[in-house]
Order: structure tokens, then sequence, then C-alpha cells
């Protein structure tokens, strides 16, 4: 009887014993804002799984799982994670190309430049921080072949031939129709259009045509437009640039021409100042000025200003020069 008594004893403290070791543990995931992602219980023998981090976001970038908690009954876990950096790439334009969240710390990437195109070359990126936000803004810079079969040299000369002056042109259709200043012509007996574009027939690096027509002529204005000869010759270089009347002050500008006679033609880069246009002009002789710090000088006049996106906005017509004959502001019609 006290053996029997003896192993029922011991068979009951086994099976307590047994009970005791297969307890279970509640393990818990929290997010590191203390959201609930995962809970579940476990046997104390049973080894907890590795869990997936949450995924990353624009804001987050996580690293670990950290156990905070530990006891016998319950183990919890929270996700460690850091801010991430955001790195917007822009054209010129304001157009997005990219958009990458990076972890804090982590080397910003570099990007290629956008692909040059036949009106802009891209030189470089420029860096703004805002917040959390690194902005690379793609810079480019016109490219002046672009221009070549619109943009062109005026030589004027005297009856036996002689140079008197130079100034800029502006081709307007396939024709050959153009567009210059009324006083860049007013003096000339002779005139001569000169195209930075190879002449296959002289082996010249410019070509050379003369303008013999003259359509229209204002002096009040300062318009006038004629035609170039043979404008065929260089035509296949021929651009459809568009105008545009809207402008304001702070726009991005550029003059396209030859200041001070250049052998080649020069862009220049500024804003719009002013208006310079007073009353009398606007009522009577319906001319509008548009004031610029895109650089002008003789020879400029006739050329083109243009804005950001290559449209025609005005006719380069003269510049003011302090008293050490340092450029201050130009004006186009």
């Amino acid at each position: 009887m006290k053996k029997r008594l003896l192993l029922t004893l011991f068979i009951v403290l086994i099976s307590l014993l047994t009970l005791s070791s297969c307890g279970s543990v509640e393990v818990t995931w929290i997010d590191a804002d203390g959201t609930l992602i995962y809970t579940e219980e476990f046997s104390k023998d049973e080894e907890v799984p590795q869990r997936d981090l949450p995924a990353d976001s624009d804001e987050w970038h996580y690293i670990k799982w950290r156990q905070i908690v530990s006891t016998e009954k319950s183990v919890t876990y929270i996700a460690d994670r850091v801010a991430n950096q955001k790195a917007t790439w822009k054209d010129a334009d304001g157009k997005v190309l990219e958009v990458k969240s990076i972890p804090v710390g982590e080397k910003i990437p570099e990007r290629e430049l956008p692909a040059d195109t036949d009106k802009w070359h891209y030189t470089d990126w420029s860096e703004v921080y805002e917040g959390n936000e690194y902005i690379y803004v793609a810079q480019r810079e016109l490219r002046e072949d672009y221009f070549v079969g619109n943009v062109f040299q005026i030589i004027i000369k005297d009856l036996a031939g002689t140079p008197l002056g130079t100034g800029t042109g502006f081709v307007f259709n396939k024709d050959g129709w153009f567009i210059t200043n009324a006083h860049v012509m007013e003096d000339a007996y002779q005139a001569v259009a000169i195209f930075e574009i190879r002449d296959s027939a002289t082996g010249e690096s410019f070509t050379t045509l003369e303008i013999k027509n003259c359509s229209y002529i204002h002096y009040d204005k300062d318009i006038f437009i004629g035609k170039i000869e043979k404008y065929s010759k260089v035509s296949r270089h021929y651009k459809d640039i568009s105008f545009q009347s809207n402008h304001s002050v702070g726009d991005i500008t550029y003059s396209v021409g030859y200041p001070n006679s250049a052998v080649s033609m020069e862009i220049h880069k500024g804003e719009i100042k002013n208006d310079l246009s007073s009353l009398y002009d606007k009522l009577y002789s319906g001319i509008s000025y548009i004031a610029s710090d895109s650089y002008l000088a003789p020879g400029s006049s006739g050329g083109i200003l243009i804005n950001e996106d290559a449209e025609v906005i005005g006719m380069t017509t003269l510049g003011w020069f302090d008293s050490d004959d340092n450029f201050e502001l130009g004006a186009a019609i």
C-alpha cells in the first residue's frame, strides 16, 4: 500500500514539473511609436521566430528589433528606426526627375545630368537644403548653335563697299524674312548677313548672304523687315522659334546677338528689371520696352531677347553704361 502511494505521489510530482516547464510566453512586437505590429504566444522551450521589420517609408528607415521587456510571461521587441533624408532632383524648368529617401548618415548618390538637347547644354547640379530635403536643380546653358540659322550678324557698307558698322538680325521664317532695328540699316548702301554656318562652296567657316529687299521700315518704332537673298543655302538650320508677349519683372532673360561686333554669337543671361515704356510710347508710338540686365552693347541692336523657354519676347535695341563704361541695363522692343 505504501509503495503504491509513493508511486502515485511520484507521478503527480513529475506531472507538475512537466506542466511547469511547458508554460507559455507572450511575445509582442511594436513599432517605434508604440503601435502594435504582432503578438503571439510561444512555449518557453520554443524558439521565437525572426520577424520582418516594418517596410521603410519616405520618412523612416528601419534598422533592427530591440528587446525592451523580458519576464517569465512576456517579451517585447521594438522596431528601431532612423529618419530618412529626402533627395529630389529637378530639371531647370522645375520638372521633377527623381525622388529618393536616404537614411541619415548615408551619402546621397550622384545622379547623371539630363542629356543635352539641341537647345540646352547641362553643366552641373545646384544644391539647396530645405528642412530634411536636399533639392538638386540641373543647371544648363543655351547652346549658341541652336540659333545659327536664325540669328546672324549684319554688316552695313557704303557705296564703295567699306564697312560702316554692324548689327544683329533675326530670321523668322524659312523664306529668309528677318527683322532688325531701323537704326542698324539707316546709313547702309549695301548690307550682308553673316551666318555661323560653314559654306560648303567656298570652304569658309561662315556663310555670307546679301540683303537686298526691304519690306518695311519705321524709324519711330525702330523696326526694319527685309529678306535675305539665297537663304535656302542655310535654311536647313532654321528653327521655328516662338514669340511670347507675356513676361514679368524677375523673369530670366537671355540676349542673343553680336555685341561689340563680336566674331561669334554671344548669349548673356539676366532678368527683367522693369517696364521702360512711357505712356507716350504706348499711346502714340505703339512701342513697349522691356528692361533687362542681359548684356547688350553696340552690335547687339536687332538681336533677340528670349525667356527661359527660348521664346522671343523682344528685339534688343539699346543699352545704358555708367561713367566707367560698365553695362547697367538694356532695352528690348
